[in-house]
């Protein structure tokens, strides 16, 4: 193995750089906080799924920052914008905006089935093609959504919304791996829930723009049918930034975080190789109790959607969609706070958010339930309007208020768990997938029923039914947290863990004088 490169520092880094020799006790703390994590390490020998990686810094500041996790995360949170949060403002329309939601319902449940299977082979795509390359394939398929929505809308045609879905489903699934893997590899420990929130955040963002624009075009639409047409041209031209955003990512070795390591690297393996990790993986005990949980974070999805465009106006929700939008931004930068505290360890800040997504999606289920045998003795026909009704009106959207933000807080709370198991940008890739695929097979089940006329309880039975199942296995997940931050080691360019080198107090300023 060649001599590692030491990595780059200013005067500000000196307490972050790494020393030759291991600090006294630290890797035996180290190994007590794999112990308690319940993480077991799979891998080739000499690998660690933590480790710091050293790497040459350039010496030009533009490059540097280009480089950084900072810029790497805004152009993640840009492509979170331009597709997954046009799709989302889409269906927080209710029924994709249209007069009935059975279609959009069909062709969504289409579109999340092609996405389970792909997304499950999230870590040998990502350790083949690449974060950026993947993220590329995946911004050509977002205008795919908007566009069938608008043909479906204007000439009535359903086949070509469903393909449209279909095709999305696939590209889609690229990008489902790539920003998983991004997301809880490229952030510092101290700023994972930062970053994570401010992405989930940018997806409710662009349902935000996406709601005030919809809001103005449907204004004054007050009772049952679909959303102007216009309203979909709006979000196809949104849509079309997906792939300049993905050209500007830099390689995943190149990235510099900001104490100046690299992103954790494992060394590449085949395919074959790849493949076996991941069913080693999926019959973890710890992934077969977090399934129920990534099925849960968007099942309900389809439920609400279904849920609004049957009983709320066409003007309403549109409204709808801008108040939740804007409330799951500033609630999920909160809870993303709360697990970056450097006051608690990871497993009691675990607790606290567990709690804190919990009791109101609790709340939640009961109240809806009381409000579907309200609608059950009220004439088919009625919408609610907030002009018209606004009593009843709020009685029966505050559930669909909470759900909104707990969905993506649920998001950010599932990714920082994750990512206390393992820092390396392969593993998570694999995690990330097997997270994805479930969660869009909860997507697609969701979707799925609700493609057809039925009784409204089963789909809402179904959700609470698989919250009472997740809940009580992800506290267990939680548990096995480890109480205290883990100690890193150093790795070399390659993935390759350096001996006896820890995260210490020396600095070894070496720069690379080329970009």
């Amino acid at each position: 193995m060649s001599r590692p490169v030491a990595v780059g520092h200013t005067d500000s880094d000196k307490d972050l750089a790494w020393a030759a020799a291991p600090a006294s006790g630290q890797n035996d703390q180290k190994q007590q906080q794999e112990s308690e994590s319940g993480y077991s390490y799979t891998g080739e020998a000499g690998e660690d799924h933590d480790a710091l990686r050293a790497i040459k810094v350039p010496t030009s500041t533009w490059v540097r920052r280009y480089r950084s996790v900072a810029f790497q995360m805004v152009i993640m949170a840009l492509l979170a914008f331009s597709g997954p949060s046009m799709s989302n403002a889409i269906s927080n329309l209710g029924g994709g905006g249209l007069a009935t939601p059975y279609t959009a319902n069909t062709a969504s449940a289409t579109q999340y089935s092609v996405s389970a299977f792909i997304a499950m082979l999230g870590g040998p795509i990502v350790g083949t093609l690449g974060i950026p390359l993947c993220c590329i394939i995946g911004g050509i398929g977002f205008p795919l959504s908007g566009s069938g929505f608008y043909v479906n809308s204007k000439y009535g045609i359903q086949w070509y919304l469903i393909f449209a879905k279909a095709m999305y489903g696939i590209t889609s699934a690229f990008l489902y791996v790539a920003e998983a893997a991004a997301m809880i590899s490229y952030p510092e420990e101290h700023r994972r829930g930062f970053y994570i929130s401010v992405w989930v955040g940018m997806r409710n963002v662009g349902s935000i723009i996406g709601g005030a624009i919809s809001f103005g075009l449907n204004i004054a639409r007050n009772g049952a049918g679909g959303v102007s047409v216009n309203t979909y041209l709006v979000f196809l031209g949104l849509e079309c930034l997906g792939v300049p955003a993905a050209l500007l990512l830099s390689p995943t070795r190149k990235v510099i975080r900001d104490d100046g390591f690299g992103v954790p690297i494992l060394p590449k393996k085949s395919w074959r190789r790849e493949l076996k990790l991941l069913w080693e993986h999926h019959k973890q005990r710890r992934t077969l109790m977090l399934i129920p949980v990534f099925a849960l974070t968007y099942f309900g999805d389809g439920v609400w959607g279904t849920y609004m465009s049957l009983h709320f106006s066409v003007r309403s929700r549109a409204l709808s969609t801008l108040i939740c939008s804007l409330a799951a931004v500033f609630v999920n930068l909160a809870f993303g706070k709360i697990l970056d505290t450097k006051k608690w360890g990871p497993r009691r800040k675990a607790i606290i958010a567990f709690w804190v997504f919990t009791i109101p999606g609790l709340a939640m289920l009961i109240w809806v339930m009381i409000n579907l045998h309200w609608f059950g003795t009220q004439p088919v026909s009625l919408r609610l309007d907030y002009a018209a009704q606004p009593g009843r009106w709020v009685a029966c959207w505050f559930p669909n208020l909470i759900y909104a933000t707990m969905s993506w807080t649920s998001q950010t709370l599932v990714y920082w768990v994750l990512g206390q198991f393992a820092s390396d940008v392969t593993t998570n890739a694999r995690t990330g997938g097997v997270f994805r695929s479930w969660e869009t097979v909860g997507q697609a089940v969701s979707y799925g029923i609700n493609s057809h006329v039925g009784n409204k309880y089963v789909p809402f039975g179904i959700y609470f039914g698989l919250f009472v199942i997740a809940m009580p296995l992800f506290w267990q997940v939680v548990q096995t947290l480890p109480e205290h931050t883990k100690v890193a080691n150093i790795a070399d360019e390659d993935g390759h863990v350096i001996d006896d080198a820890v995260a210490g107090k020396a600095v070894v300023p070496v720069v690379d004088a080329r970009n």
